[in-house]
C-alpha cells in the first residue's frame, strides 16, 4: 500500500516531485534535486512557500547539519538565513507594481480590456433585484394567507364556544 505524497515540489525545469515526508525533502536537497527557494505545497498544512521556509523542514534541516561528518561530497548545503531566503525569492518588486496598478485601475472606474474571444460581462444587478422582490411579495403573501386563515378558525371557534353557552 502507498501513502499519498505529504509534499509536492513544483520546479519549472523537473516538473512535479512528490515526497512523503520531511526525511525524503531533505534527502532530495541533499541530493540537490531541489533548492532552498523551490515552491513547496503541504498536503498536511494546504500551503504552499519556498522550501526552505517551511518550518518542520528548517527544524529537521538543523538537526541533520548537528550530525552531518564535515566530509565534502553529497550533504546538505547549509541552512540559509530566513531573510536571505525571502530577498531571494524572484518577482516581489513586479506583483507590487501589478498591484499598485490594478488598485489605480479600480479607483479611476476604468476596466482592463477583455481577452479576445470572452464572452461580453452582463449586468444582472436588475435580475437579482427582480427575483429579490419576486421573493420578498411571495413571502408576504403567504405570511398574510396565514394570518388571514388563523382569524377566521379563530374567529369561528370562538362563535362556537359563545353557540354552546347556556343563557
Amino acid at each position: 500500500m502507498t501513502r499519498a505524497p505529504r509534499f509536492v515540489a513544483t520546479d519549472p525545469d523537473a516538473g512535479d516531485l512528490e515526497f512523503a515526508d520531511v526525511d525524503a525533502v531533505l534527502d532530495a536537497l541533499s541530493a540537490a534535486l531541489v533548492q532552498p527557494a523551490t515552491a513547496l505545497f503541504d498536503v498536511a498544512r494546504q500551503s504552499r512557500q519556498p522550501l526552505g521556509l517551511h518550518p518542520e523542514i528548517r527544524a529537521a534541516w538543523e538537526d541533520r547539519l548537528r550530525y552531518q561528518p564535515v566530509t565534502p561530497g553529497l550533504g546538505l548545503p547549509p541552512l540559509p538565513s530566513m531573510t536571505a531566503l525571502v530577498r531571494s525569492l524572484p518577482g516581489e518588486e513586479d506583483e507590487l507594481a501589478r498591484r499598485r496598478e490594478a488598485f489605480a485601475r479600480v479607483r479611476a472606474g476604468t476596466l482592463p480590456p477583455a481577452p479576445p474571444g470572452a464572452p461580453p460581462s452582463h449586468d444582472r444587478s436588475r435580475r437579482y433585484a427582480a427575483i429579490g422582490l419576486a421573493c420578498a411579495l411571495a413571502m408576504l403573501a403567504v405570511v398574510g394567507w396565514a394570518i388571514v386563515t388563523f382569524a377566521s378558525r379563530l374567529s369561528s371557534f370562538a362563535a362556537g364556544v359563545m353557540s354552546l353557552r347556556p343563557r
